[in-house]
Order: structure tokens, then C-alpha cells, then sequence
């Protein structure tokens, strides 16, 4: 049976890029049973009017979370936890993906992630830019090392194998990402990348990384806040002592697994033992 696919992309006044991420997705993922969610945090300059243009010819294939982003800030970690949510809630995905939608990700490293997950190969694969065979295109240096030395300090704290924390070109699959929504998440700013990777370690995931194409875009210093680095550097901190010491915080209020979903993992299980 062909796995359920979704891509997960928050947006936020996207029109120069939009029609080019949805065509490329569309292409790349043809033939395949997959969802596109744009989840938009409030678009103003004609982002979401036309991906309500191309939905009717879309055959199904796309869909629209829309919000209202209220807390300042990127809120990308936000964006992404309720497109979980709704994945979860509207259909029963095997795979789950999650890009930018500025284009820094490629469409075309798609299919390599997807299989990763579904050859079971790991739980979750990051695209990553810091592996053997990645590139990193259309960045300054001085970017590219704030990012490296951001890397390293995470990865001191929490795992040192992984070399990529930031990317946010990642694949997983359904026990993932029904681990997310089971905690209380802290963080709806790009550091919850951070945290929820670290509920997949704590809780055991295998995590691989898969070499990719990073394309900077328009990251020059004017959009580098120093308080930015110093509420990420705290999130980070934050985020290693319950890694190692108190644990992740389950969400009481959070919906447990149905009885179908139990099944099919035990089935999934015994399946996997007899191999």
C-alpha cells in the first residue's frame, strides 16, 4: 500500500515564492498519495488568495490551515504544531514533512527523504546542511558560521551525533509525530526544532541525517537581532535540563491514540519481528 504523505509548510507572505513551492511540491510528489498543508500565519499580500485559486484543480491534493499569529516573532514552531494537529485529527498519514516555504528547501530532495522513512531506516531524517555531500548556496559566511557555532553549541548539550539542529527540512513518521502533541510544548518560535527533537531523543527515536541543498535567502544581518540569539541561547538551556534532567511533561489534556491506531501498531510491530 502507498504511504500517506503530508507537507507540512508554514507561510507568511509568500507571493513571490508561493506559485513556484506549490508547483514544485505538486511535481516532485506526482503519483504519490499525499496532502499539501499550507498552514498561513495571517498573509496580507495575495499568498493566500492564490493558493485558493489553485486549490479547485488541485484534485485534493491541498489544503489550508489558516491562523492569526498574535505573539511577535517568528512563529514558525507554532505554525508547524498545528499543522500536526490537524494531520493527525483529519487522516491517517504515514509520513510526515515539514519545509520552509521561502524556497531554501528543495522540492526536488523530496522523494530521498520520503523513502527514507518508509524503507524504515530511522524514525526521523533531517535534511541536513552540515553532513558529507550537503551544500549550502546563497548564504553569507558570516551567517553560515553564526549557524555552525549555534549548531555545535546544541549539539553539545543535547546530542553531539546530530549536526544539524536548526534545518527545518525534516521527515518523520506517524509514532513521531503522534509524540509531539502528547507533550506540553513550550516554544512557539524556531526553537521548538529544537525541543521537539529532543522529545524524540528522550523518548528513544532513531534519527538519521540525509545530505541536502540549503538555499539562503535574504538572510543578510539586517534580519539578525541579537535578542534573538539571546531568547534562543535561554529556550536552549531550558530545553537540556529537561533533557537531562526533569523529563518532558506530558499534556494531560492531549487525545490518546484510537483503538485502530493501536492495532495497526501492534500489527506494524509483529510484522517487523518476524522480518
Amino acid at each position: 500500500m502507498s504511504p500517506r504523505i503530508l507537507v507540512n509548510i508554514p507561510i507568511l507572505n509568500e507571493i513571490q515564492n508561493i506559485e513556484r513551492l506549490v508547483t514544485s511540491v505538486m511535481r516532485e510528489l506526482d503519483g504519490l498519495d499525499f496532502t499539501l498543508l499550507i498552514v498561513d500565519d495571517g498573509s496580507s499580500d495575495g499568498t493566500l488568495e492564490y493558493i485558493h485559486r489553485v486549490i479547485p484543480s488541485s484534485h485534493g491534493r491541498i489544503a489550508v490551515l489558516q491562523r492569526r499569529k498574535t505573539t511577535p516573532g517568528c512563529q514558525r514552531g507554532a505554525a508547524l504544531l498545528a499543522g500536526v494537529r490537524w494531520a493527525l485529527a483529519n487522516d491517517s498519514y504515514d509520513v510526515f514533512v515539514e519545509m520552509d516555504g521561502d524556497l531554501s528547501h528543495r522540492p526536488e530532495e523530496l522523494r530521498s527523504g520520503i523513502d527514507a522513512i518508509t524503507c524504515g531506516a530511522a524514525d526521523i531524517a533531517i535534511a541536513s546542511k552540515y553532513v558529507p555531500g550537503s551544500r549550502i548556496s546563497g548564504r553569507t559566511m558570516d551567517r553560515t558560521l553564526i549557524s555552525i557555532i549555534c549548531n555545535i553549541a546544541v549539539r553539545s548539550l543535547i546530542r553531539w551525533n546530530i549536526r544539524d539542529f536548526s534545518n527545518g527540512y525534516r521527515f518523520y513518521n506517524r509514532a513521531a509525530a503522534q509524540l509531539i502533541p502528547q507533550h506540553i510544548i513550550r516554544y512557539g518560535s524556531p526553537i521548538y526544532l529544537t525541543e521537539v527533537m529532543a522529545i524524540w531523543l528522550k523518548d528513544g527515536l532513531r534519527v538519521i541525517e540525509i545530505p541536502s541543498h540549503y538555499i539562503g535567502r535574504h538572510e543578510g544581518w539586517s534580519k539578525v537581532r541579537l535578542r534573538d540569539y539571546f531568547k534562543a541561547s535561554v529556550g536552549v538551556i531550558e530545553i537540556f535540563t529537561r533533557y537531562r534532567l526533569r523529563g518532558f511533561a506530558r499534556d494531560p489534556d492531549a487525545p490518546s491514540a484510537s483503538p485502530e491506531e493501536l492495532d495497526r501498531a501492534s500489527r506494524e510491530a509483529a510484522a517487523e519481528s518476524n522480518d
